[in-house]
């Protein structure tokens, strides 16, 4: 079972090494620049993702509808999350300015209606978005009265059929607000919200109307009477008599309500932090560059100061190792004691105050993590030459009068190489981890660099409360020194079975 994960791990190096060598033909966006630059070159439309045209119409008094309502706004409940324009060809276009949900309260004049957007959110629970008053069939006489009909759209577009479910929902809405006093909690007037229904007559002389919502005929002329439920009003033109109100005939069609195609739209911040998805699976980081990018950009500069700093290492501490073995003496115990004494530091702590004297920068992290490789390897090929040059064949060499140089390269330094091919291979995930573990304290590379360990520094500094920009490089780390140590055990077994379990 061992060899078996062995060679799937050795598979898997395989594969991040290539990686890291046809990185730069492998990433989908440019790693170092925002990917918004990128998406007019790759045919994504931003707009299309980031702004909506509202579809509003207005219902007239007479029944009909127009596409150009006068003096339409818009105003959303949270500005931070959504900005509205006016569109070219007229109407109101909302902009995504970062993620979240709001309302957005549309109005012209007396008459209101509420649309949702998302912004890389999920929807919130649905709200009134459209409230609308049956018309009367016939004018009333003086002294008459009628109860408004009502009907409403909630913004998921459920229909409310009737006057009793658009009171419960406004209540409901009403009831959910906070109510904010006057103590420096007051909140913009779109956002406040009326409990239930409440009714204002606009032509007072001509018809009245209680708080249920009766409304009487005082005189001859045109009432109107404004219906509000929550954050969407309505008008109902109420015809008394001849329809003459202050003298003036009433002939042309009052806008009476906003109709709406869609009462709730979904819109992407692209600005910074997507979310993982179809276009960027592992999401963008806080400065909008896609993480996936940059990984796999990062795995050549990771995989630069894993193995160079191992090889360096380990060619210094094999030479230190060699020498101490097989002279012994002072030389030895000057080599031994120096290794001692660096073994006796915590590896991180010592590659810490390499760099301290020396400074960040790739070249001083491959130095200061070269640097606690070497005590170990000099360590274990002192070992392995203490028993070697007491072989037979050793000692045959030297009676010959073989020169040292020439035994220590022929007859020890061959003897060593499986246990250093061993070691060589399990250091590699150490020195990786010790090089991520620099650049997220900010002792590394350049900050803003693609690697791995400076992208958990980024996420932590710039995208607190988030996971996918600290999870994915992570994963990447993780993934990779495992696989080495798990390689390097297998290595372990196959190449000195003495060293089995």
């Amino acid at each position: 079972m061992k060899q078996r994960l062995a060679v799937i791990a050795g598979i898997v190096i395989v594969l991040i090494v290539l990686t890291g060598i046809f990185s730069p033909f492998l990433t989908p966006y440019t790693p170092d620049r925002p990917v918004t630059d990128q998406y007019d070159a790759k045919g994504i439309n931003i707009a299309s993702l980031t702004e909506w045209k509202v579809p509003v119409q207005g219902l007239m008094s007479d029944g009909t509808t127009v596409d150009a309502v006068p003096k339409l706004t818009a105003e959303a409940v949270k500005r931070e999350v959504l900005r509205s324009a006016a569109g070219a060809d007229g109407g109101i276009v909302l902009r995504a300015v970062t993620r979240g949900n709001t309302a957005v309260v549309l109005r012209s004049g007396d008459v209101s209606a509420v649309v949702e957007v998302g912004v890389s959110a999920d929807a919130r629970s649905p709200q009134l978005s459209q409230l609308f008053v049956q018309p009367l069939e016939a004018p009333l006489a003086i002294g008459d009265t009628v109860a408004a009909a009502l009907s409403g759209v909630l913004t998921d577009g459920t229909r409310l059929a009737n006057s009793e479910a658009v009171a419960k929902q406004a209540a409901a809405e009403g009831a959910g607000k906070e109510k904010k006093a006057d103590n420096g909690f007051v909140t913009s007037d779109a956002a406040k919200a009326q409990e239930g229904l409440s009714y204002e007559s606009l032509t007072p002389l001509v018809v009245g109307v209680t708080p249920e919502g009766e409304i009487s005929a005082n005189r001859n002329g045109t009432g109107i009477v404004k219906v509000s439920a929550g954050q969407t009003a309505s008008l109902l033109i109420v015809p008394v008599g001849a329809g003459i109100a202050g003298g003036a005939e009433v002939q042309a069609p009052v806008l009476t309500a906003l109709t709406l195609k869609e009462s709730y739209a979904s819109l992407e911040d692209l600005y910074k932090h997507q979310p993982p998805s179809e276009r960027h699976p592992f999401g963008t980081d806080h400065a909008n560059r896609d993480i996936l990018s940059r990984i796999i950009a990062g795995t050549q500069q990771t995989l630069i100061i894993g193995f160079v700093s191992v090889f360096v290492g380990a060619a210094i501490g094999v030479l230190f190792g060699l020498l101490s073995g097989y002279y012994g003496g002072k030389l030895d115990m000057l080599i031994t004691r120096g290794a001692d004494i660096l073994l006796s530091f915590p590896g991180m702590l010592l590659a810490i105050f390499v760099i301290a004297v020396l400074g960040p920068g790739t070249i001083n992290v491959i130095l200061a993590v070269a640097t606690f490789t070497v005590p170990i390897f000099t360590r274990i090929v002192r070992g392995s030459v203490l028993s070697l040059k007491e072989m037979t064949y050793v000692e045959a060499a030297r009676s010959i009068g073989v020169k040292d140089s020439v035994i220590i390269r022929r007859h020890i330094f061959p003897g060593t190489l499986s246990v250093i091919m061993i070691y060589l291979t399990m250091r590699i995930g150490s020195a990786i981890l010790i090089g991520a573990g620099l650049s997220y304290l900010g002792l590394g590379a350049d900050v803003t660099a693609p690697e791995w360990g400076a992208m958990l520094n980024a996420a932590k500094n710039n995208s607190s409360g988030l996971l996918f920009p600290i999870l994915f490089p992570g994963l990447a780390i993780l993934v990779t020194v495992l696989c080495f140590n798990i390689l390097g055990d297998g290595l372990r077994d196959a190449l000195d079975p003495k060293l089995k379990d």
